[in-house]
């Protein structure tokens, strides 16, 4: 019955409404709200790669002036149609960032916040924290690249990546620095996130860097900084840390939007 009721609220696009109201003083989403608008202002354009249902693309709304919202999984998708029924400023795209543009595959959990288009991943991470789920079902997915995006989209003040293990081959898409942006870091399988600041590093060698560890979003370091000073006096540690986090990336360099040709941006439908 629960099921059906909520089924029904999805579809009327009203369910997250409801839950907006019931929640409304999570302190959660308060403190989530309240660190990302020292990022964000009402003027910025936001693009939230890993969207899922859409928590943070619900928190960007409130702050910023545009979210692109991309999510690949059918069951999200829907959730983040009705989500955001209403709000005209978020935009959804039912695709997956990734270093190029075309098809690829998911890797689907029965827990859809842990589906995932890295098989290491999976192995290393999926499969010992998480003994309980499966990962028995996949699809086909369309892909884009962040350097497209921009030039169908502008260029965004904050990107949020959230993938699950992917997040160097969505940055691998993107070849202009942009202002702010996060990647999730786990600590079983650190030299992802250590190849991660390496490739902002190639992309712009301002970039400064600084993390938060979890949930609770706090800056852990005093000040960011450089890339040398965090690749050899940061990252090493965080293999050790307590649970998983973001790393978060900031740069003060102009951005300039990508060339891309018209073959190469596919159609978003």
């Amino acid at each position: 019955m629960k099921a059906l009721v909520k089924d029904l609220l999805l579809k009327a696009g009203v369910y997250y409404n409801i839950n907006q109201i019931r929640f409304r003083h999570d302190q959660r989403n308060i403190s989530q709200k309240a660190f990302y608008a020292t990022i964000i202002g009402n003027d910025d354009l936001v693009f939230d790669v890993g969207a899922n249902v859409g928590q943070r693309s619900a928190i960007f709304s409130q702050l910023a002036k545009m979210v692109v919202a991309f999510e690949p999984q059918p069951q999200c998708i829907t959730h983040l149609r009705s989500r955001f029924k209403f709000k005209s400023n978020v935009k959804i795209e039912p695709i997956a960032l990734s270093a190029t543009g075309g098809d690829a595959i998911i890797y689907q959990s029965s827990s859809h916040d842990l589906s995932s288009m890295s098989s290491e991943f999976i192995q290393k991470v999926g499969k010992q924290l998480f003994s309980k789920e499966t990962w028995d079902r996949t699809i086909t997915i369309p892909t884009k690249t962040l350097d497209q995006m921009i030039a169908i989209s502008g260029v965004p003040r904050f990107i949020k990546i959230d993938v699950e293990g992917f997040e160097l081959s969505v940055l691998n898409g993107l070849s202009c620095p942009v202002h702010m942006l996060s990647f999730e870091f786990t600590p079983l399988i650190i030299d992802e996130a250590t190849k991660c600041v390496e490739r902002l590093h190639e992309i712009s060698a301002n970039y400064l860097f600084n993390y938060c560890l979890g949930e609770e979003l706090d800056f852990v370091l005093p000040d960011h900084v450089d890339y040398t000073t965090f690749s050899q006096n940061v990252l090493p540690d965080l293999k050790w840390a307590r649970s998983f986090g973001d790393i978060y990336a900031v740069s003060e360099q102009a951005t300039l939007i990508p060339e891309v040709k018209e073959s190469q941006v596919m159609s978003r439908d």
